[in-house]
Order: C-alpha cells, then structure tokens, then sequence
C-alpha cells in the first residue's frame, strides 16, 4: 500500500507545478526593467544612502491560547471508510504532534496560526520550481507556492496558491538577523516569496505562509517542474483532461528545453507530460481570459491526475510503476521534504493495506476523483484572480508606506511585476499589519459554503 500513498504524492506533485500571475501590461519597451531570476537579484541592492523607514512592532501579550487541534472524523466502519481517509490518518496524527511541539517552542506559532481556521484541516505546502518565459523579460527560474488543506469534515481538498510576485518580508529580516542558507548571496531592497525557499530551508518558508495565510503549515514538499512531464509519461502513460475553450500559448521552458507554442481543441483530449507543462505554465496567445488564467488551467490538470488515478486504482501495474519512479526521483533528490516517509508510510502499512481491501472490495474504486477538489483559491490581483494582494503601481495609489517606497526608488520603476497586500505595512507586525487583506480573504473563503 506503499505505493499507492506513493502515487498520491505524485498526484499532489503534479498539481502544484506552475502556478504564477500574468505580468500587468508591460511599461514602453525603453522603461528599463529587471531580470527576475531563482537565484540571483530580482530588484536593485540598496544603496549606502538609501534610507528606509525604521522597522516598527506592534506590542502585544504572550499567547495563551491552547495548542491548536484536529477535529479527526467519527471512525467509520470498514465498509463506509474511505482509502483517502485511510492514507490521512497518519498525517493526522504526526500533525498534531508538530503543532503542540510549535506552539511550545516557538511563541509566534500561536501568533501565526488561527485556531478556528485550522481545527479539522490537514496542510501540506508544496513549492514547485523551474523555467519561465515571460516576454518582454529573458528566460528565468521562479516557484509557486501551493497549499492542499485536507478538510477532515468533508473528505475534500480546498486548494490554495499564492503569486510568486508578492514581495515577502520575512526574507528581508531573515538577511537583516543573519539566518539565512545562501549567505553568499545579496540581499536586495525587496524580495519576493518565490525566493523564500532558496534563501531560508523549509523553516523559513514555513513562517512565511504561516504568516501570509493563517493556515498550519502542517507537511512541505519542493521539488523542480522537471519531474512532472516524467510522472505524467511514465506513471500516468499520458492524463485526459476536459478543455473548457479552446486557446493558444507561447513558448515555454523545460529542463533547458525551448517549447515552442501549442493549439488545445476545446473538449476531451489526452495530453503527454510536455504538453500538460505547456497547459499549466506557458502564457496564453491573444487577449487575456480570465477563465484560462494559468491557476485555472492548473486546476485542470490536477482534476485529470485525480481522475486518472481513481480509474486506474485496481491496476496493480499502475502503482508498481508509481513506486519505482518515486524510489528514483528520491535516490535523484529532484524533490525534498520536512517528514520522515518511513515514520508515516511504512509502520502504518498493515492498517493501510486493511483499509484499502476493504474499499475496493465494498466501493470498487479509491474514490479519488476530482470530486474530492472542494475550493479553490488564488491570491492574486483582482484582475485576474481572487484578490488579497495587488500591483505595487495600484497600492501606492491608497497607501502613503507603498507610495513612499515607490517614490525612493525601493521598487523598479512604477512597481512593475511586484504585488503586495491591502492596506500593507512592510515594517510592522507582519500577521497584523501586512498580511491582513490575504489572511481575511482566505478566512472568508474557506468558511463560506461550497460553490
């Protein structure tokens, strides 16, 4: 059973690559702009003479709320339980022993983390990388951040991803105290949350989404876009998926590799790995569609992975090849993550080979399909997403902190290609002061009932 919870990695996986907001409308082509790249610098250094304003921190008392904790679903019998259900419990319980021991070791935990959000739910973030072309700008190197939240209520995954482009400033002071794993790299005026991972481990980058989001970030995984087409060829043999409108895209990268441009009919039609890459990531031809945004599409193709995977649950042959690209892609460190495998997989594995017996033989499937997608939610420019953030060029029009930035010379040019939150104070106390509008936004969504 192993491998089936292998096969479900690589679903998750696949899900999570390519999420990235369109750039507004690009300035004149003279207006000089930046080179955005993984590693090196997404914004002009600080000068000596550049003054900023003084970091400010909103006091408040010690935390004493109790450790937040999971809401398990009532124990079913065999026969109504579910293989996803099944799989989460170990989870479940190795996330509550992470959120006791945080909120114990770490006294912003409590801070970073609402109680009410996260009782019932199970969070794993995953944070996939790799080429981008996006013109006017050159070839570069940007991630994305997803978070699958697990509603152990309802059985169902709401989705959550975030812009690459919102500036974080988690990063910042992480160069300001000295914490930081690339210490040979320079800190700049401002960093974006794409960056989070290269310049501070899974710790960092764990505090940031907690910070931005008010979810638990329970379980992380990263790894390079590269894996994906090679699941989808070698796993899947190619996944079927359901085009709403016919459209166009550009060129995209992979693995070094330039794909040139791509037509996808509308209706159902089979897509190879290299063709799901360019689905997800390549920017569309022709006038933008918000319907066909690059979060959207990506929805899409998680909904074929999932449908593929429960059609192809009784195959023993689809998990044996499941299990043998995921011992190779982990022997190749093209994916990393901050939990033990063994401790969750294997020492559950006599409940979890009972469990599944006992689906298949009552149901005749795992029950995996795209129904089990509940919410989705992008935190993105209004324009093109659900909101929480905005373009630095419209924030400065209401917030004197991001219109004063802007006037110093802290951001390039009118703000081009960054985004930042609400009503955003970059200096003060980050969960109250600067990522408000985002924690807000998804609060209210996953609270609201299932469209």
């Amino acid at each position: 059973m192993r491998l089936i919870l292998g096969a479900l990695v690589w679903v998750w996986i696949a899900w999570a690559a390519g999420c990235s907001a369109p750039p507004p409308t690009p300035p004149p082509a003279d207006t000089p702009r930046p080179a955005p790249t993984f590693l090196a610098p997404t914004a002009p250094p600080r000068s000596a003479t550049q003054v900023l304003p003084t970091p400010t921190f909103t006091p408040r008392p010690s935390p004493t709320a109790l450790p937040i904790t999971l809401t398990p679903t009532p124990t079913p019998t065999p026969a109504a339980s579910t293989l996803l259900e099944t799989l989460i419990k170990p989870f479940a319980a190795e996330a509550q022993k992470r959120r006791t021991a945080r909120a114990k070791s770490d006294p912003e935990h409590l801070h970073r983390v609402e109680h009410e959000l996260n009782d019932g739910r199970i969070n794993f973030l995953l944070f996939g990388y790799g080429e981008t072309h996006e013109p006017p700008l050159p070839k570069a190197i940007i991630g994305s951040h997803s978070i699958l939240s697990y509603n152990t209520r309802t059985g169902t995954f709401d989705i959550i991803s975030l812009t690459h482009d919102v500036r974080a400033p988690e990063i910042e002071r992480a160069f300001d105290a000295g914490t930081t794993r690339t210490i040979w790299r320079a800190k700049q005026s401002y960093e974006k949350i794409d960056q989070v991972y290269e310049v501070g481990g899974f710790d960092l980058m764990r505090r940031t989404i907690e910070d931005a989001t008010g979810l638990s970030v329970d379980f992380q995984i990263a790894f390079q876009d590269g894996l994906i087409p090679d699941v989808i060829d070698s796993v899947f043999g190619g996944i079927q998926v359901d085009v709403p409108k016919e459209f166009a895209v550009g060129a995209s990268y992979l693995n070094g590799k330039q794909y040139y441009g791509e037509w996808f009919a509308q209706g159902k039609q089979k897509l190879t790995g290299a063709q799901a890459i360019q689905f997800m990531k390549a920017l569309l031809v022709g006038d933008a569609d918000v319907t066909l945004e690059r979060n959207q599409r990506k929805v899409i193709i998680f909904r074929g992975l999932l449908d593929s995977a429960n059609k192809n649950c009784a195959d023993r042959q689809f998990w044996l090849r499941a299990a043998a690209f995921l011992v190779g892609e982990l022997k190749a460190s093209r994916i990393a993550y901050d939990f033990d495998p063994v401790a969750l997989f294997v020492n559950n594995l006599g409940e979890i080979i009972t469990g599944a017996g006992n689906v298949l033989a009552s149901k005749g499937s795992c029950e995996l399909g795209a129904s089990k997608i509940a919410k989705t939610i992008y935190i993105v420019d209004p324009s093109v997403g659900d909101g929480g953030v905005q373009w630095v060029s419209a924030n400065a029009a209401s917030n004197p902190i991001t219109r004063r930035d802007l006037e110093r010379g802290l951001y390039p040019g009118d703000g081009w290609g960054v985004e930042i939150p609400f009503d955003a104070n970059p200096y003060g106390d980050l969960v109250t002061e600067y990522w408000g509008s985002v924690r807000a936004l998804i609060k209210q969504k996953l609270a609201s009932p299932p469209p």
